[in-house]
């Protein structure tokens, strides 16, 4: 039986976005930072009542994308520990002082003006929002990262019994909560997975609005698609088996 997570039963209102933390892996990434910061910086500014923080935690960078960062926000880290998009993001989310986080790529790929639909989702109850490619298209997709998306998908929906369009997203929100009282140990890209595995063990109050990816506007992509795609295949299975026991239990 599976559950579709994106129409279940609307939770109640709330006003909880008071303050946010927009958090940035980045690494090597000095071609885009500019426009990924310039553009947040113009949308936030529009917005009221919340409080906002900008986290860029340069992952290891030999470029100049520390320094290009530290022009747009008092906030820039480096990750002390192991590379990877999934230690920098745990090395920013233990930074963030906001009661929410979104979390977004560096590459210029994910858009600015679709924070607001992730602050109106977590304020209308929802606890964990994902940006869906597969309902608001790519323009990164080739033939192979299409299918590879499709068949990982596919495998989530399986293994955890839930149906959500494009779980592999990097462009989500959610209550901090959901990272503060969980232990992480994702590396890389399969992050995306825990998150999600601990959103449905948090409160399950989960949902996706269509969000179009961009192609990267510079520097090199730093996913493969077969080492990832492994990765993210052994995340579902691992954490698909763990929350169905815990169904039954």
């Amino acid at each position: 039986m599976f559950i579709n997570i994106i129409y279940i039963e609307k939770p109640k209102m709330t006003n909880r976005v008071k303050t946010l933390s927009i958090v940035i892996p980045a690494r090597n990434e000095e071609a885009t930072i500019s426009g990924v910061l310039e553009e947040v910086d113009k949308v936030i500014k529009n917005l009221k009542g919340t409080k906002f923080e900008i986290i860029v935690v340069d992952d290891g960078s030999t470029d100049k994308t520390f320094e290009i960062s530290k022009k747009y926000t008092n906030k820039v880290f480096t990750n002390t520990g192991e590379h990877g998009k999934g230690n920098a993001l745990r090395f920013g989310f233990n930074k963030a002082t906001g009661d929410v986080i979104i979390m977004m790529d560096a590459d210029y790929s994910h858009i600015a003006s679709d924070i607001p639909k992730f602050i109106e989702k977590i304020n209308e109850g929802y606890s964990f929002v994902i940006g869906s490619r597969a309902l608001g298209g790519s323009g990164e997709y080739t033939l192979v990262r299409s299918f590879g998306n499709w068949a990982l998908t596919q495998a989530f929906r399986i293994f955890f019994g839930i149906k959500l369009s494009d779980p592999l997203n990097g462009y989500k929100a959610f209550v901090k909560d959901i990272v503060k009282n969980y232990n992480y140990k994702s590396s890389n890209f399969e992050i995306e997975i825990e998150l999600i595995a601990n959103a449905l063990k948090y409160d399950g109050k989960i949902i996706e609005f269509p969000s179009f990816e961009r192609e990267r506007a510079g520097g090199e992509m730093k996913s493969k698609a077969l080492r990832e795609g492994i990765r993210f295949l052994l995340a579902i299975i691992k954490h698909g088996i763990k929350y169905r026991a815990s169904k039954k239990s």
